[in-house]
């Protein structure tokens, strides 16, 4: 009975492992709408705002910066703002009864909110309007930024003496016109950006909300590592204390969801690793993360005209999947074999013709599967996807001239994630040990296979959700 509970906890943990390997967090990416459809007798307005998050924000701000002089005048975000406007309009479909609508830009204003970072992030107001008839069935589309990801929330509401029925949308916000995102909604942003309604004259309505309503908590969807980005503004001996905290960051981040913790131990416990592939696997895939939060740097910075680059995480997680994929089915294959053939089960005996007996060996794994080659395969999968708030270290200490101190956080950022991945490492090998102590061999080598199948299960699921993310 008591094997049989031990079993049953470690399939438990390695099949539950799947479910949690997530992907990162991308608030730092988003780019926000907010669509605020007034009726009122003979006309219709739309009060629209626009909130863009920190890495979207250095993205845009060298096409305000008109002069480029590094500094951004009242002038410079007012024609932005009208420029963008235009653009904003231009996108926008509204139509009564079947009849597009011509809506005109009433008013256009920007301006920077304090970020992550020290980095800024940006909100624009605009308000279109045009000429409606006393009742009719309303349709509205808004098409703008439909390439990137973020809230997006459309509203509905009839004014002096016009009245909305059967409308897809409600009357009021829940996130105060993007100022204030409701936390238990931030999981799973809304995703709104159509309406459909019916309005006429009569009693009853009331006014919408403002757009501009009062500064609330500033929370966007799904920003994670604040304190980390605000390591950056440190300076003299508190950035030597930042740095002790970065690599505590770093370690937390590990353990977090993601970031090749599950994929290590299930591949080191299903191979037969040992600590010296645990060490080598933590710190590669250390490196591979710091690579690639330079790499995603570089692209925000110098090739932001090809595409958003959060568009690049479903690529890299379908990478990683397919990677994870192939490693788990090989690790599979090899282990089912070796369980069914290399003791040939209960009646084997030994070339000398005695009777052999099962015993575990969880470290005789064949050389070929712990090869240089998969064990970097490993670390490419499991460190591939950057941290968002690391690219936001990364853009602020470039914003601030203070680049140097800047991968230096990163640095002691990825030391504190190898670290933690190798003890995670280690704490899988040693259960791996402790459990094939106390059972017979023939059960023991159930739990690498069960592994093995872990991560080809991962792999699978990590793979789908690249695909989906396309």
């Amino acid at each position: 009975m008591r094997r049989a509970l031990l079993l049953s906890g470690v399939v438990a943990v390695v099949l539950s492992a799947p479910a949690t390997a997530i992907a990162h967090p991308l608030g730092n990416f988003t780019v926000n709408r907010y669509a605020g459809i007034e009726l009122a007798p003979g006309a219709v307005r739309i009060e629209y705002v626009l909130d863009m998050a920190e890495i979207p924000t250095v993205q845009v701000r060298p096409a305000i910066d008109a002069d480029a002089d590094g500094t951004i005048t009242d002038h410079e975000r007012a024609a932005w703002a009208a420029r963008t406007g235009l653009e904003l309009l231009a996108n926008l479909t509204l139509t009564v009864d079947g009849r597009a609508v011509p809506l005109d830009l009433e008013s256009s204003s920007m301006r920077f909110r304090p970020g992550q970072g020290g980095l800024d992030i940006l909100r624009l107001e605009a308000t279109f309007a045009g000429p409606v008839a006393s009742s009719g069935e309303l349709a509205f589309a808004d098409a703008n930024f439909a390439d990137r990801i973020g809230w997006s929330e459309v509203t509905a509401a009839g004014t002096d003496g016009t009245v909305v029925a059967r409308s897809s949308v409600p009357d009021r916000g829940v996130s105060n016109a993007l100022l204030s995102y409701p936390p238990d909604l931030l999981a799973s942003p809304l995703d709104v950006h159509e309406a459909e309604l019916s309005f006429r004259l009569g009693t009853g309505a009331t006014a919408p909300a403002a757009a501009g309503g009062v500064e609330a908590n500033g929370s966007r969807p799904d920003v994670t590592g604040g304190a980390f980005a605000g390591l950056v503004g440190r300076t003299g001996p508190l950035m030597l204390v930042a740095l002790l905290l970065a690599f505590g960051f770093g370690a937390l981040h590990a353990l977090g969801p993601g970031h090749g913790k599950t994929l290590m131990a299930a591949y080191l416990v299903g191979a037969g690793g040992r600590a010296r592939h645990a060490i080598a696997v933590g710190g590669s895939v250390a490196v591979m993360h710091t690579a690639s939060v330079l790499a995603l740097g570089f692209v925000v910075l110098k090739v932001t005209e090809v595409f958003a680059p959060e568009r690049v995480y479903p690529w890299l997680g379908l990478v990683s999947g397919v990677i994870a994929l192939a490693l788990g089915a090989s690790l599979l294959v090899a282990r089912l074999g070796s369980w069914s053939g290399r003791h040939g089960g209960p009646d084997h005996h030994h070339a000398d013709g005695t009777p052999g007996h099962e015993h575990a060996h969880p470290d005789h794994a064949p050389t070929q599967v712990l090869s240089r080659r998969s064990l970097t395969a490993l670390a490419v999968a499991g460190g591939i996807l950057p941290s968002p708030t690391a690219l936001v270290v990364l853009l602020a200490a470039v914003a601030l001239d203070r680049i140097a101190y800047g991968l230096a956080l990163i640095g002691a950022f990825s030391l504190g994630l190898a670290a933690a991945l190798v003890v995670v490492g280690l704490v899988a090998l040693r259960a791996r040990d402790v459990v094939a102590g106390r059972m017979s061999g023939r059960t023991a080598r159930l739990v690498p296979v069960l592994s093995a199948a872990s991560m080809a299960l991962l792999g699978l699921v990590l793979t789908f959700r690249g695909f989906g993310h396309m």
